[in-house]
């Protein structure tokens, strides 16, 4: 019990002080946001970073493990493939992760898609595989397909010698990124601009950017058209080389923060316009607040239940023997203490295995343990709900029996004890049985000003003369 108790007290204070250390922390992290608006810069930077995980990082990293896997590689080396084979594979990465899949197979003069369609790479319509190919690196970004624009991520496949085999990847509609990145535009205020290495805006928050790729050479958007940048660089303030994140802020009070995104070799501008009104963000504050102490209120009431059932799943593993599933020495102390607060006399009876240990050397330890297992439950199965049986240890037992007398108790024990020596133990080594006995020594005391030690020490006296009276037998402490 006291185990638990601390264990409580121990949870509590570590919750409460965890969430007065959140409240705190947002509190003085708000306030700094209001002093400087460069901080709310910040903090906007943090959910981007997740943003640009998932939608430009992981269709990366998904072409990167396709163009890895080896039923890729082997498809790509052999002579021969089987088309439905690699569409339902191509189906399944396009299902799971919402983009068009495909795989170019160079010696095969063939490319597959997840829409099943089929193009050969000497087409017209492969000119990118070729003008890739002849480019340095294995990981490319590309905008292709005019009718229906997309954002390809292509990656080699090469064999173990190093040798080209052709190029998987994905596809990502440019709509999808546009409206993902408008989201974030009107969640936030901030316009997103993504630049490729030879300064064309690729994608921003607000539309779909014209690109000088090979489908669209006519339509392009370069970074110096925007602006911002403009009044950037007639600041001298910024340098288009830089590879870290950098922040500026215009005349007019714009800030602008630069990250890179080196798998692509691309940076990202994030453009936000200045406060005008800092009272709106102690609003937000106070509605966030409310929502936080709701959430923390539920999410208190929530971990007090799994704290409960963790804790009782705790104790009762901590106070099990493993072996038998029997209550150990620590659980009996306990519910002695109980039993002797709410009883008045207690019927204590000790039981051993006889000549356990020659079972033991004759038979081996796994078919000892096996006795163990099955006299602990013929002892369990035998007593009433209020009794309590547990292992002492080895190859000892304890019953607690209340309000039982020595005689009733002995009945009871030689039920048991009978059931016992009827039983034939199995040799699992062998397909042979044996059979063996059990000893019992009780003892009754008033429960008044008696530990559990005086109950020991008379059950152990009286178990003593049972062995020496030729064991199989139960006797009672005078």
């Amino acid at each position: 019990m006291k185990f638990g108790n601390k264990f409580d007290r121990y949870i509590a204070v570590t919750f409460f002080v965890t969430i007065i250390t959140i409240i705190l922390t947002s509190y003085l992290t708000f306030k700094e946001i209001i002093n400087s608006h460069n901080k709310q810069q910040h903090s906007a930077i943090t959910p981007l970073f997740s943003l640009v995980t998932s939608e430009i990082i992981r269709p990366l990293n998904i072409a990167y493990f396709m163009a890895n896997n080896r039923f890729v590689i082997d498809y790509a080396q052999g002579d021969d493939i089987k088309k439905a084979y690699i569409i339902s594979y191509l189906q399944k990465i396009s299902s799971s992760y919402n983009m068009l899949a495909f795989i170019a197979l160079k010696n095969h003069d063939l490319m597959l898609d997840s829409n099943a369609k089929e193009t050969m790479l000497s087409s017209k319509d492969a000119e990118w595989f070729h003008r890739l190919k002849d480019l340095p690196g294995d990981q490319f970004t590309d905008i292709g397909n005019a009718e229906d624009p997309h954002l390809y991520f292509d990656n080699r496949i090469l064999d173990q010698n190093n040798q080209f085999l052709g190029f998987t990847g994905v596809g990502i509609d440019l709509n999808y990124f546009a409206n993902k990145f408008r989201e974030y535009n009107e969640r936030f205020g901030f316009e997103l601009y993504f630049v490729d290495e030879n300064n064309l805006v690729t994608l921003s928050s607000d539309n779909i950017m014209k690109t000088e790729s090979h489908h669209r050479k006519d339509a392009t958007t370069k970074l110096s058209d925007l602006p911002w940048h403009q009044a950037l660089v007639k600041d001298g303030t910024i340098d288009n080389n830089l590879s870290s994140s950098v922040m500026y802020t215009t005349e007019d009070g714009v800030l602008i923060t630069q990250m890179p995104i080196q798998e692509l070799s691309w940076r990202l501008f994030i453009v936000s316009p200045p406060a005008s009104d800092q009272n709106e963000y102690w609003k937000i504050f106070v509605e966030r607040f409310i929502i936080f102490f709701v959430i923390v209120f539920i999410f208190y009431i929530i971990l007090l239940n799994i704290i409960k059932y963790l804790k009782s799943r705790l104790v009762k593993d901590s106070e099990t023997d493993f072996l038998t599933q029997l209550p150990n020495r620590s659980h009996i102390h306990g519910r002695f203490n109980e039993i002797s607060q709410k009883n008045n006399t207690l019927c204590v009876v000790l039981a051993d295995i006889d000549n356990f240990k020659q079972i033991n050397d004759s038979y081996g330890h796994l078919v000892g343990d096996d006795v163990l297992r099955m006299i602990s439950d013929q002892l369990s199965q035998t007593l009433r709900q209020i009794d309590t049986v547990g292992r002492w240890g080895g190859e000892e037992f304890i019953i607690l029996l209340p309000d039982t007398s020595a005689s009733q108790a002995q009945v009871i024990v030689e039920r048991i004890r009978k059931k016992i020596a009827d039983i034939s133990f199995p040799i699992s080594t062998t397909s042979g049985s044996f059979n063996t006995t059990v000893s019992f020594g009780i003892c009754e005391l008033p429960l008044q000003e008696r530990t559990i030690k005086d109950y020991i020490s008379g059950a152990d006296k009286a178990l003593y003369k049972a062995k020496n009276n030729g064991r199989n037998q139960s006797v009672i402490f005078n």
